[in-house]
């Protein structure tokens, strides 16, 4: 199965996390953990684990010790949850998220066993068992030395506990999801001390609250789990308070697993996302997840060494504490500004508003990316920090470009289109209305038939030029006998298709494949899906084996009508965009950001941090491009598209036409203007055009 289809099978399965638990006794999930694995083939024995328990600090302890590891030398795979922008954040090898295309291979193997799987008397498996076997599955791949493992929720019946440890760390105890683990910090802690093994030692720290410790010291030693205490206090002051703890675990753990350690090396490379991250720093605004009153408590003694007073954007889910947490942050909060995030069991603004403590000046401030965007650009004395919820905060990392890849086009990239459109319709005296129940479609009414957008889609483009444009196989070959200039491009058709397609194959192998790309071609070069946008399946391959590798995945896993791949030279020069409308350019800019150069990376610069749009104006550069939309002109019937060229030593390289460009990643350097001003053109435009041509219909009627 390709990435999406892996992904919806994977959230078609029941999820904690979403609000859709899984029915039957708990008793049953870990043996079902077990049996899922062993239908892997016990992927778990192929390397030593490490297993992550507490309330606060799992992520932080897990993912500062697999780095302190990896600049140890050693290879390390780390399982963390929940994620911020890509559910592939949770499963990474040495740092890095696994690739889409090996993700997929492995959630096909776990779909292949999904079949019948409930017959063994234990109920389906979960999408965190699922996530839990499939990382052990590809940490055997990749063949790690040590995997990381933070436990999802508890302990005693978590999938991570279905196997034996080699290490057991418990960061903290504090009262967090009572409803399922109980109201007592003992009972809490006697469930999440489950994770810990006789003869393998368990690290925590000293300074538990009671009972906490005499209960460790108590089941550990009927269990003859040996206890490693480590001193809390043993840390930079600069960090936070439960920052300095999770390192101090970290290291001891990781002098107990390979000796010696070069902490400040991690010190200096360490980042962990989402926490306590400073994104911005004037104005100043701190991203945290604190989700209890027990974080946010830690998050308030950080923040306070900054400044007495904060604006506090707070959003949180249904079941952890709201008035805790609030009653923790109204220290030092001069205003909460409430908010949801995306999140299913997201507590609603108008609920979270009346757990406000008295005094504290607070309003909502509604959802989503443009009221965020709105509060964290103003200009404020005070410092902000958004928190409450890694959703709220993996909100905000989007509005700030703070990301690095997104699991897919979020809504607001598409409809920022219609949000333009919107303007110019009212800027130019024609009406627009919503022409369907989720506002995806709009109809705008002029003199004559009326318009419809889909979204980024449009009705100014000839159908079947449009369909022509968005097959890159088909565009390319049109560009290449109309002489424009294009990369040097072959067309690869999938070996292994079903033999209906057999007259479209040249090659009966992926190794015969690369053998005549490689007599065509040099590295680095690119390869890339027919069809698709925004930089998704876009590879830049540096060797043969890399090459081989990526074909065999992308082919062996292919849709059965997504057959053709294009492998393309790679063009070194500057990128730009054009907007154009018909002959005519409209806008031209370029796409700045920092370089790529790994395999499987995104290559459009504006999809990365510190990515932005600069017009560009430099008349030769304009000229070129109005040749390049005229000999477009003379191939593509199109009335709107973008035109994405390298400008290189040999002159510009067209890569690709977009007939549907989206205006979202240019709006966030340079605001709307331009774009409603382009909207404005072409609604005039085409608007006088169709009464034009409802005219000339009336008058051949009547004729």
């Amino acid at each position: 199965m390709e990435y999406g289809q892996s992904k919806r099978f994977l959230d078609g399965l029941a999820d904690w996390e979403a609000g859709r638990p899984a029915g039957g006794p708990v008793e049953h999930n870990l043996p079902r953990v077990r049996r899922l694995l062993t239908e892997l083939g016990n992927p778990e024995r192929s390397f030593r684990s490490i297993i992550v328990g507490g309330t606060n600090g799992k992520g932080t302890t897990a993912s500062y010790l697999a780095h302190l590891l990896k600049t140890q030398g050693r290879r390390v795979g780390l399982y963390t949850s929940p994620h911020l922008h890509s559910i592939r954040e949770r499963i990474q090898v040495d740092g890095i998220p696994i690739e889409r295309e090996i993700w997929a291979e492995g959630v096909t193997h776990l779909h292949g066993l999904s079949s019948g799987f409930e017959n063994a008397g234990y109920g389906q498996f979960t999408k965190f068992e699922a996530l839990t076997a499939l990382s052990a599955l590809l940490f055997k791949r990749d063949e790690v030395e040590f995997g990381v493992f933070e436990v999802g929720l508890g302990g005693r019946y978590d999938a991570t506990n279905a196997w034996d440890s080699d290490v057991s760390i418990l960061t903290s105890v504090q009262l967090d999801h009572t409803e399922i683990l109980g109201n007592t910090l003992e009972a809490i802690a006697r469930d999440k001390l489950q994770i810990t093994r006789p003869g393998r030692p368990l690290f925590t720290p000293q300074d538990h609250e009671d009972p906490v410790p005499d209960l460790i010291v108590s089941l550990c030693g009927e269990k003859d789990v040996p206890v490693v205490w480590v001193d809390p206090t043993a840390a930079y002051a600069d960090a936070p308070d439960w920052v300095s703890r999770n390192r101090g675990l970290a290291v001891e753990v990781a002098r107990h697993l390979v000796g010696a350690t070069d902490i400040e090396q991690a010190d200096r490379t360490y980042q962990w996302p989402g926490r306590c991250e400073v994104a911005s720093e004037e104005p100043l605004v701190i991203l945290d997840g604190a989700h209890n009153p027990a974080a946010a408590a830690a998050l308030v003694e950080h923040l306070r060494k900054q400044s007495a007073s904060w604006r506090f954007v707070v959003g949180v889910t249904k079941g952890h504490q709201e008035e805790g947490v609030l009653t923790q942050l109204a220290a030092i909060a001069d205003e909460f500004l409430i908010t949801t995030s995306d999140h299913p069991r997201s507590l609603d603004s108008h609920s979270l508003l009346t757990a406000v403590p008295d005094g504290v000046n607070a309003k909502i401030i509604g959802s989503g990316s443009e009221f965020l965007r709105r509060v964290l650009s103003e200009s404020t004395d005070i410092p902000t920090c958004v928190t409450g919820s890694l959703h709220l905060v993996a909100k905000a990392r989007e509005v700030l470009g703070l990301v690095e890849e997104r699991e897919g086009i979020s809504e607001d990239v598409l409809l920022e289109s219609l949000r333009c459109l919107e303007m110019a319709a009212d800027r130019v005296g024609l009406s627009l209305q919503a022409a369907s129940d989720d506002g995806n479609v709009i109809r705008v009414e002029g003199s004559g038939s009326p318009l419809y957008f889909m979204r980024n889609k449009h009705p100014f483009n000839d159908y079947v030029s449009a369909r022509l444009a968005e097959d890159k196989a088909y565009q390319y070959e049109l560009f290449l006998n109309a002489g424009i200039p294009v990369p040097y491009t072959m067309k690869l058709f999938n070996p292994y298709a079903d033999e209906r397609f057999s007259r479209y194959q040249d090659h009966v192998s992926v190794a015969d494949m690369v053998y005549e790309i490689e007599s065509q071609m040099s590295y680095p070069l690119v390869v890339k899906r027919n069809q698709g946008s925004f930089a998704q399946g876009i590879y830049l391959e540096h060797n043969r084996k890399g090459l081989n590798e990526r074909l065999e995945l992308l082919f062996r896993h292919s849709g059965y009508l997504n057959n053709i791949l294009i492998c393309q030279s790679f063009v070194v020069g500057r990128e730009y965009r054009a907007v154009v409308s018909g002959r005519e350019v409209l806008l031209v800019y370029e796409k700045q950001g920092p370089l790529i150069a790994e395999a499987g990376g995104d290559l459009n610069p504006l999809h990365r941090p510190g990515g932005k749009a600069v017009k560009a104006e430099e008349p030769e550069l304009l000229k070129s491009f109005g040749k390049a939309a005229q000999s477009i002109a003379e191939v593509l019937n199109l009335g709107f598209y973008a035109i994405d060229a390298i400008a290189s030593v040999g002159g510009l390289f067209i890569l690709e036409v977009n007939p549907n460009p989206v205006c979202y990643f240019y709006n966030n350097t340079n605001g709307r203007a331009d774009f409603v001003r382009i909207y404005g053109r072409l609604l005039r435009q085409f608007a006088m055009e169709s009464a034009a041509s409802r005219d000339v219909t009336l008058e051949l009627d009547d004729q």
